[in-house]
């Protein structure tokens, strides 16, 4: 029986192709973004002022003739305030056995990788990788609604709603929480712009809401009473006016329970774009308080973001990005700030349908009818050659950038001035004793390994959130 290359594969020459070909996306668009702010940090808490009210001791008067009509108004003062940001601590941790080093640090022609390439560079890949993405959706708030509409409680009532966030979190942490002991992963619906819980008609803010099932390709989840009290009852979330989304936030109570520990660890992560935006709290400061709706403080103006959805009436269903939907969200940022966004954040995937927005027509017939659409040069230069792509997008000369953690059916308005990374801990490699290799389990008898970690002390906050916004609901 002759040889072949089965009978010979164990000892035959390997040979590799170098270097090792990356299949994954390491892009981190949104990490660098943000701004680095060196801050004093007091502990493991910086401390923001912010100024949050105007002196109220302005007023017109007649010509002054001794009646209290005419006197001067009553003095007022500035309201100031002040950001009070902790810390969160990334870490990544890699450990590699003696042998293994020995053996991949060797090199040689056949060599297609290094141990410190295999392990410790792509790591802080991955770290980079976790860190982006949680300069969108790191904290509670999971994202947001665009539907609003009345439905039968109880078990399985509320399916197919659509959220503009990051699916994939909330499908992770429904399953963490089911593997842990427990059986729902428990949420708060919010009204955004009022930072107001929304319950039954029958029991307001008396339920409790789960998350159940999450669908990652039509972007939806499944919610479902889990309040044995509210059963039946109607469920609305007409209350909130048209326009206006509805954040999916974790529930305190959820983080509370003790069988659901995945949970908690929302708490130890960096505050996201959708924290920073939609959170009750802003580091320390309430937005507003629901249950004194007359005694609006004086920051709520000042730190209210605009979170809106891209239709404004009905049961709010997805509908088609538009650009007067899109100067809507600019308009209601300037309305409450006096500044402008700078940056747009989109997914990817949506970058056919903004482009599709400046399709070429004929006869008021789209030449995509055709098969010949093309993208109109909005950009005044004139071109010789004839190309049916686009280089880059822009809103009234805001530039419009693709980051992979942002989800589809949403948009997300930036100030970037307004952001800050604040750093107590640059990244790095832990130095341990001028090492950043150490024996893996001390203590332990007979490990021959080495460890080191990769660490990041910061957070992210934005000190002016309503220069900021959201505009969620167009077709995914």
């Amino acid at each position: 029986m002759p040889a072949t290359q089965a009978t010979l594969n164990d000892i035959l020459k390997e040979f590799y192709l170098g270097p090792v070909q990356e299949q994954l996306n390491n892009s981190v668009m949104v990490l660098d973004l943000m701004t680095k702010a060196t801050v004093d940090w007091n502990g493991r808490v910086a401390i923001i002022p912010i100024h949050v009210s105007r002196n109220t001791g302005v007023a017109f008067r007649g010509e002054s003739d001794g009646t209290a009509a005419t006197t001067l108004p009553a003095a007022g003062d500035q309201g100031y305030s002040r950001l009070q940001v902790n810390a969160h601590f990334l870490y990544g941790r890699f450990q590699i056995t003696g042998p293994a080093m020995s053996a991949a640090g060797k090199g040689g022609a056949n060599s297609f990788i290094g141990w410190m390439e295999a392990e410790m560079d792509k790591l802080v890949n991955d770290v980079k990788n976790a860190s982006d993405n949680a300069m969108i959706s790191g904290g509670r708030v999971l994202g947001f609604l665009n539907e609003h509409k009345v439905v039968a409680g109880g078990a399985g009532a509320f399916t197919g709603w659509e959220m503009f966030g990051d699916i994939e979190k909330a499908e992770a942490l429904r399953l963490a929480v089911i593997a842990s002991g427990s059986t729902e992963l428990l949420v708060d619906l919010v009204r955004v712009d009022r930072n107001a819980a929304l319950g039954y008609t029958v029991i307001p803010n008396g339920v409790q809401i789960a998350l159940n099932a999450t669908d990652v390709i039509a972007r939806t989840i499944d919610l479902e009473d889990v309040d044995l009290n509210g059963a039946g009852a109607a469920y609305t979330t007409a209350v909130a006016d048209d326009g206006f989304a509805i954040a999916v936030v974790v529930s305190a109570a959820q983080q509370a329970a003790p069988a659901t520990t995945v949970t908690n660890n929302l708490g130890d992560q960096p505050q996201g774009i959708f924290a920073n935006l939609a959170s009750g709290a802003h580091f320390g400061v309430n937005r507003f308080s629901p249950d004194a709706p007359a005694a609006i403080p004086p920051s709520f103006t000042a730190l209210q973001s605009t979170i809106i959805t891209q239709v404004v009436g009905g049961a709010q269903a997805r509908a088609a990005l538009s650009l007067p939907r899109m100067q809507a969200t600019m308009d209601q940022v300037s309305q409450l700030s006096g500044q402008e966004p700078d940056c747009i954040l989109i997914s990817p995937l949506a970058r056919q349908q903004y482009a599709a927005l400046f399709q070429v027509t004929m006869s008021g017939v789209p030449l995509a009818a055709n098969n010949t659409a093309a993208v109109m040069n909005t950009s005044g230069e004139r071109s010789n050659n004839l190309d049916g792509g686009f280089s880059g997008l822009s809103y009234g000369g805001l530039p419009i950038k693709t980051a992979r953690h942002v989800g589809g059916g949403g948009m997300i308005f930036l100030k970037l001035s307004s952001w800050k990374v604040l750093e107590l801990e640059s990244h790095g490699f832990a130095d341990l004793d001028g090492s950043v290799l150490a024996r893996a389990g001390v203590g332990v008898a007979g490990v021959d390994a080495y460890e080191g970690y990769y660490r990041w002390y910061y957070n992210t906050v934005t000190t002016n959130p309503n220069q900021n916004a959201i505009l969620c609901g167009f077709t995914v």
